[in-house]
């Protein structure tokens, strides 16, 4: 009974990994796209939206023959693949719509932006391998304003590290559905915040002009792969904000079969969902209403420490009141 019990289980959090990836995988590119589709019309443009058209953008770059520098070449063609694979990676981890999958016990905060960086410092290496001046230029950009996510993820870690139950986002999840989060429910969404403005680039001009710099040697394969990989880390740490400011959101399976799963786990979908399109417009309205242009694009890094600090602050406040 117990081995039945046992193998029911492990089928189930396959069948959910499955679910999961797919979900995030194909998905990806449509955020993106929504994305820049809502900081345009919030910009003033008047066009409806279309979900696949970045999904196009990417097939005709793979459909290019590819062109490597002769300079670089070996990095080149391996960086744009190590950053898909680490992006990948951190979205095994990051729950979406449920937890129960495996490696749970791996989703901590730190490992997950550990991945994150492994993947952004991949294509920043893509950009500088060639030593070609405009994308190496870009590439130097990139770091530097990448350098104050640094104190930013060290505080989110100590503020998560006090907040989830055993260092997790599953922990977190299964805690939200038994516990009251109220004290902690405004820290971790300051922490969310912190993460979003400090590495979710998508929707200011200025950093997608700069990425497509750091592009410029790349075409073919590489391009399509290094352009999904970086969709694929904005799609991953609005997930991870998500999760942050709404764990009761994501389903905690049940496979005892006395109670239904499929009705919770479309229900978790459907909030997933919804979820995303809200996280999308959220972002777009930061980037055009509060660090749009490039006078703002500084200020992204010291709102991010800011709110870090202030979620730091608050948890200490609140639990010497409480």
């Amino acid at each position: 009974m117990m081995t039945s019990f046992m193998l029911a289980a492990r089928m189930q959090a396959l069948l959910l990994a499955g679910c999961h990836m797919a979900l995030v995988l194909l998905g990806a590119p449509v955020w993106i796209g929504l994305l820049r589709w809502m900081a345009a019309v919030m910009e003033g443009e008047r066009r409806l939206p279309d979900p696949t058209a970045h999904w196009r953008v990417l097939l005709h770059a793979w459909r290019q023959v590819g062109v490597r520098s002769a300079a670089g070449a070996q990095v080149t063609a391996v960086a744009p693949w190590l950053a898909l694979a680490a992006g990948m990676g951190a979205t095994l981890l990051v729950p979406s719509f449920s937890i129960g999958m495996p490696w749970g016990d791996l989703s901590d905060v730190l490992i997950i932006g550990g991945l994150l960086e492994i993947a952004f410092l991949a294509l920043v290496v893509a950009a500088l391998a060639p030593g070609l001046a405009r994308p190496g230029h870009a590439g130097l950009r990139a770091v530097a304003g990448g350098i104050m996510i640094q104190p930013v993820m060290l505080l989110a870690c100590t503020v998560l590290g006090m907040c989830l139950p055993d260092g997790t986002l599953a922990g977190l999840v299964r805690q939200a559905h038994v516990a009251d989060m109220n004290l902690v429910r405004v820290p971790l969404a300051l922490v969310a915040g912190a993460l979003v403005l400090g590495a979710v680039g998508e929707g200011d001009g200025t950093t997608s002009r700069l990425f497509s710099a750091m592009l410029e040697d790349l075409a073919g394969p590489d391009r399509a792969v290094a352009q999904y990989a970086r969709d694929l880390l904005a799609v991953v740490w609005m997930m991870l904000a998500r999760d942050l400011i709404w764990p009761e959101g994501i389903a905690e399976p049940d496979i005892q079969p006395r109670s239904g799963v499929l009705v919770p786990m479309l229900v978790a979908v459907a909030l997933w969902v919804a979820h995303m399109l809200l996280a999308c417009g959220c972002v777009a309205a930061i980037r055009v209403f509060v660090v749009s242009g490039q006078r703002h694009a500084g200020w992204r890094g010291g709102l991010a420490l800011l709110c870090a600090i202030m979620a730091g602050v608050l948890l200490f406040a609140g639990r010497r009141m409480g």
